[in-house]
């Protein structure tokens, strides 16, 4: 531990008074976390709402969220308390993507929580984790489940979604959809984003296609020029070769 960071302001420290919730996630293995009221209602207007005086919730302090993943909404108790997400994955390939899957969910949840703070930190730490070189030295992006994750649990103007329509637009390439895509189904409107993006983003030539192509750049004699219809005298039209 840094002995610098031993004293701290009292305007920076956590409002912990009051009573604790209890928020019991998942269905099939549920698992009760108990958290601070005023922090978890300060940030989330989900919980915010659900603790207003008409909810039984409010009388009860407890409250259930029986679709989500307990893991996950562990990733956001640990933001809560820390501000940091423990979520990190230096391994290359597939098991580095994991890190970007865990924060595709985080941020699907943080949509359901309503908590605008935690969305904007994960959205950090998916650009941190881009930015950052793997084990075997490279950069990795969000692949498969991850953009899945996100285009499911997010609305049409969510700037998640146009955090991996941006990311695969400056750094992608044409094998990360021919490789991946045939692994994963990729969202349609991920695709359909992407397209227009790159359309909307590409530098446009400063003369017209048919300038720069060859005549023959389409036609199916290709390779051989000879075999070109255009270069068949009138004569030789309809003789056997």
């Amino acid at each position: 531990m840094d002995i610098t960071r031993v004293r701290t302001y009292k305007n920076g420290s956590l409002d912990l008074r009051g009573r604790a919730l209890t928020v019991t996630v998942g269905s099939t293995n549920p698992v009760a976390f108990s958290v601070h009221e005023h922090l978890i209602c300060g940030t989330s207007d989900y919980f915010k709402t659900a603790m207003k005086g008409h909810w039984e919730t409010s009388t009860s302090g407890s409250i259930t969220l029986k679709e989500e993943d307990p893991e996950v909404f562990e990733i956001y108790m640990h933001w809560l308390y820390f501000e940091t997400l423990p979520v990190q994955n230096d391994n290359p390939g597939l098991e580095g993507n994991t890190e970007y899957i865990q924060l595709a969910k985080a941020y699907a949840l943080g949509e359901l929580l309503q908590d605008t703070c935690f969305k904007d930190a994960v959205l950090d730490g998916i650009l941190l984790k881009s930015r950052s070189n793997a084990t075997d030295g490279q950069s990795w992006f969000p692949v498969g489940p991850a953009i899945r994750y996100i285009y499911d649990g997010t609305p049409e103007a969510s700037p998640a979604r146009r955090l991996l329509v941006d990311l695969y637009t400056y750094h992608g390439r044409g094998d990360w959809l021919t490789d991946w895509a045939s692994k994963e189904d990729l969202p349609k409107q991920f695709l359909l984003d992407l397209a227009v993006e790159a359309l909307e983003t590409r530098a446009c030539p400063p003369v017209p296609l048919s300038q720069v192509r060859g005549t023959c750049e389409y036609h199916e004699h290709q390779p051989d020029p000879n075999s070109c219809y255009l270069n068949r005298s009138a004569s030789n039209r309809g003789k056997a070769p």
